[in-house]
């Protein structure tokens, strides 16, 4: 399973966010830039972020985007789903009328699709961004004028 360049550009830019949580509102330029992230492609997904209540925006001088709430608060699984829709290993009904093999690949995709909400709802953005910052994430500055 790989995550859509919708969902990878949209965790990108809410972790830089989260490194940012309360002080600032950040444009969608400067995300887009500090991510190297098509711009108008990353405007959409951050509005999809703020429909899903991750993210508050403000217009006007130092208007732009931040998280809505704490990043302890946010669960990436939560994130993730928004953006991408349920996360599975592979789409598909229940087998009927299958052979025993067909059935064994769909019991294990049903696993690695519990497998993976498990993982993905036991992770803040808090969590994900002190492990970033773990693996030298913290180096890059956002600056604002």
């Amino acid at each position: 399973m790989r995550l859509s360049k919708r969902t990878e550009y949209g965790l990108r830019a809410i972790v830089q966010l989260a490194r940012l949580w309360p002080a600032h509102y950040v444009q969608s330029r400067d995300l887009s830039k500090q991510e190297n992230l098509p711009n108008k492609f990353l405007e959409s997904i951050l509005l999809a972020l703020r429909r899903g209540g991750f993210l508050e925006s403000k217009v006007g001088s130092g208007g732009g985007y931040r998280l809505s709430r704490s990043p302890r608060e946010i669960v990436v699984g939560d994130v993730l789903r928004r953006l991408e829709g349920r996360l599975s290993a592979r789409d598909g009904e229940s087998p009927r009328d299958s052979s025993p093999g067909e059935i064994a690949v769909h019991l294990v995709n049903n696993r690695l699709t519990e497998s993976t909400d498990t993982v993905l709802d036991s992770i803040t953005l808090d969590e994900l961004l002190d492990e970033v910052n773990k693996h030298g994430g913290s180096q890059q500055e956002m600056y604002y004028i």
